[in-house]
């Protein structure tokens, strides 16, 4: 315990960490920086495979009433999923395909994009965090070798040197590179059956309307 104990540094830890956030967020800006931490929740949440699940699910509700009830009473369908629950009210209100697949076009992208922003944030935090960690050991080899005289400062200034090289390495391999490769597979699946979702909606309207002019 004790041994462990020793490997805590809050100095170094901070010079790390923060140095590593402040790096990236001015490469990403304020907004970037925002919701990259934001989207934690997802991170811990998301569960695309039970997301695909409901649009499934709701999407066999959305497709029995347009056979019997027709395109404009879709909204009545109970979504779980709040894209869905989305995508079929905008559809109902408008009831135009076109505009109801520009509509998707952009909102996919947009999310897409989002996404990839938080994705290249926390890879970015694994890029950089090593070379903070290195910034501060130099730190602490130039603080040990200007007070050599100083036997009692000797050990904390060699611990400031290794530690940050140890939390810049751990930041980058064991936090920042995992938590953007969940993010990156997150993204894909989620935009994966949305994009599905989507597709049927835009087919199944398209179907609706080849019937109303038979």
């Amino acid at each position: 315990m004790e041994s462990l104990i020793a490997l805590i540094d809050p100095l170094a830890l901070a010079l790390v960490w923060i140095g590593s956030i402040a790096v990236v967020g001015l490469q990403e800006g304020r907004a970037g920086l925002l919701q990259s931490f934001s989207a934690w929740q997802a991170l811990v949440r998301s569960d695309p495979a039970s997301d695909a699940l409901s649009a499934r699910q709701a999407f066999r509700r959305v497709e029995s009433i347009v056979d019997t009830k027709g395109l404009q009473c879709i909204d009545r369908v109970e979504a779980d999923n709040s894209f869905v629950a989305h995508a079929v009210a905008y559809l109902a209100s408008e009831q135009d395909v076109g505009r109801f697949a520009a509509w998707a076009e952009l909102n996919l992208g947009d999310r897409e994009r989002r996404h990839n922003n938080i994705v290249r944030f926390w890879m970015a935090v694994a890029d950089v965090s090593p070379a903070i960690g290195m910034v501060g050991t130099i730190f602490g080899l130039v603080r040990l070798f200007s007070d050599l005289d100083n036997a009692a400062n000797m050990g904390s200034a060699m611990a400031l040197a290794l530690l940050t090289t140890l939390y810049g390495l751990l930041l980058s391999n064991v936090i920042a590179a995992p938590i953007s490769y969940r993010f990156q597979r997150l993204s894909s699946e989620e935009l994966k059956w949305q994009r599905v979702t989507t597709d049927k909606l835009i087919a199944l309207a398209l179907r609706n309307e080849k019937q109303a002019c038979s």
